[in-house]
């Protein structure tokens, strides 16, 4: 059932898509000479992919429904830049049948499989009945009617058994799916998804399917051609997830066995084939169990490149978007599955924009620094879609890069990866690459024990880097130089008696912010006059900023000691330049850089501390590198009504709200649904009480802290002069 493609040479190419996977098409294009062509939005005028492009071509809008899933403007902007080719890259509209079917009829030529094709696979209500004509094993699961009846959901619920997931049919990427335990929150999963689902694929349809808890996320890319050709490529483990979301995938998978991965292999290979599939694509399964008893189940198909193909790449040493063009132009798979081999084993990790130790909440911002060649590394691969000064904003998804590394065996790529993200330099946006370092060096992946659970049994691996004392006493008293020396340093040091006054004089002081693994931490600086010159020390057991006239604990181990910072460059920089701490005679090396605009990361370092003023120091020593954010100086003095009470922690766009003015609300009830970087985050009541005011509206664009709404709370009986914000 092999639809026929008339041969077309491709000579400029249009990459539907932004970021790390338009920057990837781009780099394949130039090796092959063909020319391409760059869509953007307005936020990303200023993306490293628009200038690498041969043509760049502006999108109106700012958000992806706007602009990258704007069909027409798609459609138009290859007429307008004389394109004769489309690839989609990965989400937006590269499973989208009908935009694949809009660029053939276009005369253009489709870098994907035939709309029918995706039309099989699309929905993934209809791509289980397909796998199950072809004796593929399914997960236990229900259909749902647009109208289903609460009492039909619980029965169906009932049936198909708790734990579930409530998954959208169109789609992927984790968008649109929800677990459910128990059958109280089925109904609200039900309608969270759907508007996850209806916004993100404009298809609200969704279905039921058994949960399978510790199973193994593995899947097998497959590739076929327009003559009838199909192979595979051997698998890739994704188990290790976010809101179910890769973030980590290697390959050979390091649980499945011999038996399992080659009845996989047939049935990938058997569906494409039975759908007539055509260039890359992915089978998803689930795979339970241990040897003889292990078992797999299909998940889905999904008919366009993966994020993670770079690791089929590195063990099979093929390039998968040449092979796309060249299938796309009528070739044939460049190689017979006998000529496809498999050599050691990779490793890919997703760099986010974002906190794992605060439920991945996104972070935005200014990249001050973005450093991937210190890594240079052979087995290393870096592919991102940002450089230095990029702009991270809430519209779109939080990914930074994928980093790859390659060894001969799986315990060799581990420690390479690893140490390859230790050497990577990022500033301006909070990040997982702590968290991501821990996962790679903890006993339980090292073993291969990565299931879908592996996350949830492993929650300390989400807390981040936590600094031994005395590295961050050394932080500290880096950052109090830094800071309160009243001078940049210009290569020399700088006496530490200036000032030599015959009474000592107040103390200067200023306060920074900072993480300490999943720990919120504010520390006091302070530099005193006397006799002997400028003394530096670091208050302890404050809790927040001091003021001179405070009488504070002091550290004894830096209570009143001599330092000087020296740097061979011009400086403050937003970097962690080379310089040297002297402390009482004993020198340092350090990385030292201070950014006087600091840009932030979605706001301070710390939750809920008061507002950092824009300066920020970056100090890196003892292996470990931290940023320190300056808190403004009197910051208590603002409006006690929305203190302490932000709802929204991140830009985005109202997609629901939860309540209507006076509900009478339970603390933890939901109030409003924000969607920020192509995820739902809920923000819910902090308090019981009657909401006696709504400050937003579905389709509103929010800045972070905004407050929603108003809750008067239910203790308070007399008339309020005003409500706590929420």
């Amino acid at each position: 059932m092999t639809e026929s493609v008339a041969a077309q040479r491709i000579t400029r190419l249009l990459v539907a898509n932004r970021g790390e996977i338009a920057r990837r098409v781009i780099r394949t294009c130039d090796e092959l000479g063909i020319e391409t062509v760059a869509v953007f939005s307005e936020p990303d005028r200023g993306a490293a992919y628009v200038d690498e492009a041969t043509i760049a071509v502006a999108l109106r809008g700012r958000t992806s429904s706007e602009s990258y899933l704007d069909v027409e403007q798609v459609l138009e902007a290859a007429r307008r830049s004389g394109a004769d080719a489309i690839h989609p890259g990965y989400g937006f509209l590269s499973e989208n049948a009908d935009f694949a079917q809009a660029v053939t009829d276009a005369g253009l030529v489709w870098v994907g499989p035939t709309p029918s094709a995706m039309r099989a696979m699309a929905l993934k209500v209809e791509a289980k009945r397909i796998a199950a004509a072809a004796g593929v094993p399914l997960v236990p699961g229900a259909e749902l009617d647009a109208d289903v009846t609460e009492p039909d959901l619980l029965t169906a619920g009932e049936q198909v058994g708790y734990p579930l997931l409530v998954k959208a049919s169109a789609g992927g990427g984790g968008r649109g799916m929800r677990v459910v335990r128990a059958s109280d929150g089925l109904a609200e999963a039900v309608m969270g998804a759907r508007r996850e689902a209806a916004a993100s694929f404009g298809d609200p349809t969704i279905f039921l399917e058994r949960y399978v808890e510790r199973a193994r996320h593995v899947e097998v890319q497959v590739f076929g051609d327009t003559h009838g050709g199909v192979v595979h490529l051997f698998e890739r483990e994704c188990s290790i997830q976010r809101r179910h979301q890769k973030i980590v995938e290697e390959s050979p998978s390091p649980g499945a066995t011999a038996d399992t991965l080659a009845h996989m292999y047939a049935a990938a290979t058997s569906l494409a084939a039975a759908i007539g599939y055509t260039g890359a694509g992915t089978v998803e399964f689930l795979v339970a169990g241990d040897g003889a008893a292990q078992e797999f189940f299909f998940l889905e198909m999904n008919t366009r490149l993966q994020v993670e193909h770079p690791v089929t790449e590195m063990v099979t040493g093929l390039d998968l978007v040449a092979w796309q063009l060249e299938v796309a132009q009528g070739g044939r798979i460049p190689l017979q599955q006998s000529d496809i081999h498999r050599s050691g084993h990779a490793i890919e990790v997703r760099l986010y924009a974002e906190d794992p130790a605060r439920d991945f909440l996104p972070s935005t911002g200014t990249l001050a620094t973005f450093d991937d060649w210190c890594i240079d590394d052979a087995d290393v691969r870096v592919d991102s879609g940002v450089v230095a000064g990029s702009v991270v904003t809430p519209f779109y998804d939080p990914m930074l890069a994928k980093v790859i590394a390659r060894g001969e065996s799986r315990a060799a790529a581990v420690a390479t990866l690893a140490s390859a993200l230790t050497r990577l330099r990022i500033d301006g946006v909070t990040t997982n690459t702590d968290s991501l370092i821990a996962i790679l060096r903890s006993p339980g992946f090292g073993e291969g024990n990565t299931t879908t659970s592996f996350l949830d049994d492993h929650p300390e691996l989400l807390l981040g880097t936590i600094v031994p004392a005395e590295v961050r006493r050394f932080h500290l008293m880096t950052c109090a130089v830094a800071l309160l020396e009243p001078e940049p340093l210009r290569g020399q040091a700088v006496p530490t008696t200036r000032g030599w006054r015959n009474v000592g004089g107040a103390p200067e002081l200023v306060s920074v912010a900072y993480r300490d693994g999943a720990d919120d931490v504010i520390t006091t600086l302070g530099r005193s006059w006397g006799r002997g010159g400028a003394t530096y020390w670091i208050a302890i057991d404050t809790g927040g900023p001091v003021t001179a006239a405070q009488t504070v604990r002091t550290d004894p181990r830096f209570e009143h000691v001599s330092a000087t910072l020296e740097s061979e460059h011009r400086w403050p920089s937003p970097q962690a330049r080379p310089a040297r701490l002297e402390i009482d005679g004993v020198r340092r090396r350090v990385g030292c850089g201070v950014d006087d605009d600091h840009p932030g990361a979605s706001g301070p370092a710390v939750t809920g501390a008061p507002p950092v003023s824009g300066r920020s120091v970056i100090v890196e020593s003892h292996g470990v590198r931290a940023r320190y954010d300056v808190v403004t100086a009197w910051a208590g003095s603002g409006d006690a009504a929305t203190a302490g009470a932000p709802s929204t922690a991140v830009p985005g766009t109202v997609t629901h709200v939860a309540v209507v003015v006076g509900d009478v609300v339970e603390a933890g009830a939901p109030l409003v649904v924000l969607e920020a970087m192509k995820m739902e985050h809920t923000i819910r009541a902090d308090t019981a009480g009657t909401v006696s005011d709504i400050h937003v509206t579905i389709g509103q664009s929010v800045e972070a802290h905004t407050i929603v709404a108003t809750l008067t709370p239910t203790h308070i009986h007399e008339e309020p002069r005003g409500g706590g914000g929420v």
